[in-house]
């Protein structure tokens, strides 16, 4: 059980994770991407939005993976709160 003066468990480092903060490129991100990301947050992103992500934050240089770049559950969570927080069509 965890308590609220113990810090959060810390995640299992990711390997190839190359997306800059979500706080960042979220906000920015076209609302069709947007939606695509939303409908299935725990999928796989597609190249393309990955690639608009880097794009966002100016950090187009990066290669990016072909597959297998995915949120992490931190990641998730700011979706949901800022799904709740915005008038979401």
């Amino acid at each position: 059980m965890t308590t609220i003066l113990e810090p959060p468990a810390p995640e299992r480092p990711r390997t190839g994770q190359i997306l800059p903060p979500i706080g960042l490129w979220w906000p920015m991100l076209e609302r069709p991407l947007q939606r695509e990301v939303l409908e299935n947050p725990n999928a796989p992103l597609r190249y393309v939005v990955v690639r608009r992500i880097l794009e966002l934050c100016e950090l187009d240089d990066q290669p990016v993976p072909r597959l297998g770049v995915r949120l992490s559950e931190n990641e998730r969570a700011y979706l949901a709160g800022w799904t709740h927080s915005v008038d979401w069509d």
